[in-house]
């Protein structure tokens, strides 16, 4: 599964990363969600973006 589609099939946060008990994330599982995020983002842009086209004028 890729990054992106981990995040859309993502339910609400609740503080768990790939298990059933409610733990809070270790630093190491926090670091991997947020690299997991930016990959899923990279390169996305919103095109009705209104700063973009505010920016263009």
């Amino acid at each position: 599964m890729s990054p992106l589609e981990r995040l859309i099939n993502e339910s609400i946060p609740d503080g768990t990363y790939g298990d059933a008990d409610h733990r809070p994330w270790t630093p190491a599982e926090q670091l991997a969600h947020r690299l997991d995020l930016e990959a899923a983002l990279e390169g996305w842009h919103w095109q009705d973006d209104p700063r973009r086209k505010r920016n263009a004028a």
